[in-house]
């Protein structure tokens, strides 16, 4: 058997799916914020470490910076500077893509606002304004790989001996003698056995 629906309900039904599926649609067309990727690069001001600068103006969108390819022995600085004395600026700092941030902070009265940590993998810093157009400098250090100094695990024999590698005497004499004393009482115990 064979169904046929008149083409009037077929375009009806099918402009009611449309309009119901484009709400959704629509949302997931709008592009996610533009994030920029920084990559330090030696400076020759600086006697260590590389760094990324960025000059911009604020608006109340917030301007959107990465870093990648870090690790926990390399400290890191983000500093915010203001190039106008009566700016107000907001410094945020995260670990993913602009979820809830890990540090944030306000420049007020022109005084500079700055966060050192560590990371492993990549951060995302954020810049905003409620003031349009507000000036600012955004300096992030990235330092040079911290290498602990630590001693070898394998010791060498040599080295060994010579810090007093070999066993006292007094331990060689009680380890004996604590051994004459269970071989006296086990041989106690079994003639009592016997006896018995």
């Amino acid at each position: 058997m064979r169904l046929c629906l008149p083409a009037p309900l077929v375009a009806v039904a099918l402009l009611l799916v449309a309009a119901w599926l484009a709400p959704v649609l629509q949302a997931s067309a709008t592009p996610p914020p533009t994030a920029y990727r920084l990559e330090p690069k030696p400076v020759p001001d600086l006697p260590a470490g590389r760094a990324s600068m960025v000059r911009g103006k604020a608006s109340a969108t917030a301007q959107r910076f990465y870093v990648e390819h870090l690790h926990m022995m390399v400290p890191v600085v983000v500093t915010l500077r203001p190039l106008d004395r009566n700016a107000r600026l907001d410094l945020v700092v995260g670990k993913y893509p602009w979820e809830p941030p890990l540090r944030q902070g306000t420049v007020k009265d022109g005084e500079p606002v700055s966060f050192t940590f560590r990371t492993q993998g990549e951060f995302q810093v954020a810049v905003s304004s409620t003031h349009e157009g507000t000036p600012y400098k955004l300096l992030v250090w990235v330092g040079d790989e911290i290498k602990p100094a630590l001693k070898p695990v394998v010791v060498p024999a040599s080295q060994y001996r010579e810090a007093g590698g070999r066993w006292p005497m007094a331990v060689i004499a009680t380890a004996a003698g604590v051994l004459l004393v269970l071989a006296g009482v086990a041989t106690w115990l079994v003639r009592r056995r016997k006896r018995a």
